[in-house]
């Protein structure tokens, strides 16, 4: 069976340095309801001798928990509804995953 493409939208994005950087992907569906994201996490943040990421716990990001780094390196996060369901690399590498996990 084939992964349901949805279809993706920007969502919250950087603009600190004055050029734009997406941070997030919100896969919406034929109804129009957004069922899936993919969202960036930036980071490391150092402590001492201790790397950590910024991981946010709400739509907004005004909740953040902090977690040490994954050792992978995988910068992005596929979800769908509250739920991780991959990382990636790349946002397209997360946004594929995020499909594929619909049909799972």
């Amino acid at each position: 069976m084939e992964s349901p493409r949805l279809h993706w939208t920007r969502g919250r994005s950087d603009e600190g340095d004055g050029s734009a950087r997406t941070l997030e992907w919100i896969g919406i569906d034929d109804a129009g309801e957004p069922i899936a994201r993919v969202v960036r996490i930036r980071g490391p943040l150092r402590w001492g001798w201790r790397s950590y990421q910024a991981v946010a716990l709400d739509d907004e990001a005004r909740l953040i928990e902090l977690r040490p780094r994954p050792p992978e390196g995988a910068g992005w996060l596929a979800c769908v509804g509250g739920q991780v369901v991959g990382r990636a690399a790349l946002p397209l590498q997360a946004v594929r995953t995020a499909e594929a996990a619909l049909t799972g």
